[in-house]
C-alpha cells in the first residue's frame, strides 16, 4: 500500500538547533561562586525582552528599584535582539524603566558583580561566569513542558549551585518538594503595583438587582497554566445555566491573548495596556485570572482597582491571597452559580471582602518586595 502524506501535523517536539547559540553553556560544571564585600553591578540575564510579557514586567520594576537604590542594573539577552528592540518593548512593559538593555553581542564580554538567570535556560548561561550567580525564580518552569527532556533540564537548573530568590512561597515550596539537592533558596513577597491600578469604590447594592455581570478575564491561549480551554468551557456552561435558573446573563471580556484568537463566548480584547486593563476593570463587575503555577501581577492589578475577584481552588492563589480577600470557588459551573447568587442576596458579603482587601494590598506592596530583596543581596 502506497503512504499517503497526512494533512494532520504531530506536535511539534524539541529541536536542539533552538540552542545553536548557546550550545557551549550547556554541561554538568556546577556553578563556583565568587564572593564581594559589596555588589554594584546586577545583570539579569534574559530571552530577550517581549512585549506584554508579565515575568519581564516583574524583572524591569524589580531592576527599576534597585538602579533608584544605586545599583548598575543591566539586562542582557542570550538570544538575538537589537538593543533599540529590547529598549521599545521594556518602555512598553514598564514605562520609564532604568537599567541598560544589551543585545546578545555582549554575551561574552559583559561584567557583572552579581548575575541573575530569569528561565532554565539562562541558569545554564551564567552558572560559569565569573561573579556571584542567582535565579530569580518566578515559576516552576518544569511544568513549562510535557515530561521529558526539557522537564528534565528545566529541573536540573536548581541544582546547579545558583542562589535562587523565590517570588513568593509556591516556588520555593515546589523545589524543596521536588529538587532534593537544590541550592540555596530565599524568598520574596509577590508584590502589588497599586499605583498603576487606582481603587475606585463600587456601589455593590446594585448588585442585589443586577440582570447582567461583566466578566474580566484574563487567559493566555498558548499557556495552559492560564488554563484557557478549562475556562472557556465552565463560564460557557455557567452562562447557561444563569439564564435558566434566575434570567442572568453574562457578558465576558477575554484579554491577554492575541487578537485573532476566537473563544467560544464573549469578546476577545486581545492584549491590553495598562490604561486599557484599568478601564475594564473600572466597567466590570468581577476579575478572573487562573493561575494554575505560580501566579500574574493581574490578580492584584484587579482587586487594587476594587474589582472583586474571582479565584480558583485548582490553582495556587491559596498561596499568595488570604481566603477572605477573594472569592475562592472551584473550577466548574455550578461553583460560579452559586457564587453569583450568593453574591446577590448578601452584597454586605462583597463589601466586607473589599474593604479587607484594600488593607491586605497595603501589606504586599513593591516597597516590601525591593527590601527583601536588598536584604538578601546584602547578607550573600
Amino acid at each position: 500500500m502506497k503512504q499517503q502524506k497526512s494533512k494532520l501535523q504531530d506536535v511539534t517536539q524539541g529541536d536542539i538547533h533552538n540552542y545553536d547559540s548557546i550550545l557551549k553553556y550547556f554541561n554538568d560544571e556546577p556553578a563556583i561562586q565568587n564572593k564581594k564585600s559589596v555588589y554594584h553591578s546586577i545583570t539579569f540575564v534574559t530571552t530577550g525582552i517581549i512585549e506584554f510579557d508579565g515575568g519581564q514586567t516583574t524583572m524591569l520594576h524589580l531592576g527599576t528599584l534597585l538602579s533608584q537604590k544605586g545599583y548598575e542594573v543591566y539586562y542582557l539577552s542570550y538570544v538575538p535582539q537589537s538593543q533599540e528592540e529590547m529598549e521599545r518593548n521594556a518602555e512598553a512593559n514598564y514605562e520609564n524603566y532604568q537599567g541598560t538593555c544589551l543585545s546578545y553581542e555582549h554575551l561574552d564580554t559583559h561584567q557583572s558583580d552579581i548575575w541573575f538567570a530569569t528561565l532554565w535556560e539562562s541558569a545554564y548561561v551564567i552558572k560559569n561566569k565569573p561573579g556571584y550567580k542567582m535565579y530569580f525564580v518566578q515559576d516552576y518552569e518544569p511544568y513549562f513542558y510535557p515530561y521529558g527532556d526539557r522537564y528534565q533540564l528545566a529541573k536540573k537548573s536548581y541544582n546547579l549551585g545558583l542562589h535562587m530568590i523565590s517570588l513568593g512561597p509556591w516556588c520555593a515550596k515546589m523545589i524543596e518538594e521536588n529538587c532534593p539537592n537544590h541550592g540555596k533558596i530565599d524568598q520574596i513577597t509577590f508584590p502589588v503595583d497599586l499605583a498603576n491600578y487606582p481603587f475606585k469604590k463600587r456601589n455593590f447594592d446594585k448588585y442585589e438587582s443586577k440582570k447582567t455581570f461583566d466578566l474580566a478575564v484574563y487567559t493566555k491561549w498558548d499557556s495552559p497554566r492560564r488554563a484557557p480551554i478549562n475556562l472557556q468551557m465552565v463560564l460557557k456552561n455557567t452562562e447557561r445555566l444563569l439564564e435558566e435558573k434566575d434570567g442572568i446573563r453574562l457578558r465576558i471580556h477575554y484579554f491577554g491573548s492575541t487578537k485573532d484568537k476566537k473563544f467560544i463566548n464573549g469578546e476577545n480584547l486581545g492584549k491590553l495596556s495598562k490604561a486599557e486593563m484599568n478601564d475594564l476593570y473600572r466597567k466590570c463587575d468581577f476579575g478572573i485570572a487562573p493561575s494554575m503555577t505560580n501566579f500574574s501581577l493581574v490578580p492584584f492589578e484587579m482587586m487594587s482597582t476594587g474589582l472583586p475577584f474571582i479565584d480558583f481552588k485548582e490553582g495556587t492563589g491559596k498561596y499568595f491571597i488570604p481566603n477572605e480577600f477573594s472569592f475562592s470557588v472551584a473550577m466548574d459551573e455550578k461553583a460560579l452559580v452559586d457564587l453569583f447568587m450568593t453574591v446577590k442576596e448578601h452584597v454586605n458579603y462583597l463589601k466586607e471582602n473589599n474593604d479587607k482587601t484594600q488593607q491586605f494590598l497595603q501589606t504586599i506592596q513593591w516597597t516590601h518586595t525591593l527590601n527583601d530583596f536588598v536584604k538578601i543581596i546584602e547578607n550573600i
